[in-house]
């Protein structure tokens, strides 16, 4: 058993042409002027990549180079080592075993987005610090209040008027300290938002819109399911996870970086998933049905709210496959005819 290539010494950085040749159990390294007996065991080979060089690493820093790549691994079979680098090269070379690896990498990448961030999102949301979440809270209200909005222009009777007509409905998550704040927006327009610490705004537009303030208890009933499904916070930790994970895949520290800064923009621009809102409508109609509040003040808002006041079945067969998406804050709240299907069957 033979094998060719360059011999260097550690010492210089001269190429010698040499031979390693095994006889009789004993290895030996001829540079052509001088011979070496080797022991195998001190002997660490590099592992096998396609057919680039394998180098061979002795004692006193020398390297035998070799292009010779079946002669190494017949040489580590007769020394019964090595099995773990050709198993591994034999899988890179199997264009079968290749090609199962990359379907199995984009499904196993495809769940995690799809199924492993939600779920994790959820449960990391739930442990989180409330000084973390009333932090974030009220760094968002902030934001809203220098940038979009200003002041409530409603008188401060109708105000209160609209306090106690919610009153009974902040008290109706267990360990959650809700309350609603009116905001004057021009930029926003007829929206409502819930804050992950229990904050409702609505904006003056959104009350003036309704014709009855029951449409607002069915507004306040949806947002109430965001909090008490804690969606705003989680949110916020999927868009981490999210960009965590695009790190780990891509090696850009810098989107990491900055979404850690990030989390009232992100909570602020946060389009809730389509689970999200199914659960917070579900919450809704089940809070409206307790205190019987007629479903049909909720179609009738978001009708409003879309631009349209017909409640007509063969209308909402027409906009079928349709999403509409509303201005600013309220686009994370689409109307669908899931949706306005949810509470119609409600009425009946």
């Amino acid at each position: 058993m033979k094998l060719t290539g360059d011999y260097y010494s550690g010492a210089t950085s001269r190429r010698r042409p040499s031979r390693l040749f095994l006889d009789d159990d004993q290895l030996t390294l001829d540079t052509g002027d001088e011979r070496h007996r080797l022991e195998w065991h001190a002997i660490r080979v590099s592992p096998r990549v396609g057919n680039t060089p394998r180098y061979l690493h002795l004692l006193e820093d020398g390297v035998f180079e070799t292009s010779d790549n079946d002669g190494v691994d017949a040489l580590t079979r007769h020394f019964q080592t090595g099995r773990l680098s050709r198993w591994v090269h034999r899988l890179e070379n199997h264009l079968g075993l290749i090609l199962i690896a990359a379907v199995v990498a984009a499904l196993t990448t495809l769940g995690s987005f799809l199924y492993g961030l939600p779920w994790t999102s959820k449960v990391v949301a739930d442990m989180m610090p409330a000084s973390v979440v009333d932090s974030l809270s009220q760094t968002t209200l902030n934001t809203l209040d220098s940038s979009v909005m200003q002041p409530s222009t409603l008188p401060a009777d109708r105000q209160a008027q609209l306090q106690l007509t919610f009153a009974p409905y902040l008290e109706t998550i267990p360990g959650e300290d809700v309350h609603v704040l009116f905001r004057h927006s021009d930029a926003v327009g007829a929206n409502a938002m819930a804050l992950p610490d229990g904050t409702i705004v609505f904006t003056d537009a959104m009350v003036t819109l309704a014709k009855d303030d029951q449409e607002l208890v069915a507004v306040l009933s949806h947002e109430l399911g965001h909090v008490a499904h804690n969606h705003g916070m989680q949110g916020v930790v999927h868009s981490s996870l999210t960009a965590w994970l695009l790190v780990m895949m891509t090696g850009d520290l810098t989107a990491f970086a900055d979404t850690t800064v990030t989390g009232p923009a992100v909570l602020l621009n946060l389009a809730y998933s389509r689970d999200m809102e199914r659960e917070a409508d579900q919450y809704a109609l089940d809070l409206m049905q307790a205190r019987q509040v007629d479903p049909g003040h909720f179609i009738a808002i978001m009708q409003r709210l879309e631009g349209g006041e017909s409640s007509d079945e063969d209308q909402q067969d027409e906009d079928s496959g349709w999403q509409t998406a509303i201005n600013g804050l309220m686009s994370s709240h689409p109307l669908t005819d899931e949706r306005i299907a949810r509470f119609r069957a409600a009425e009946g």
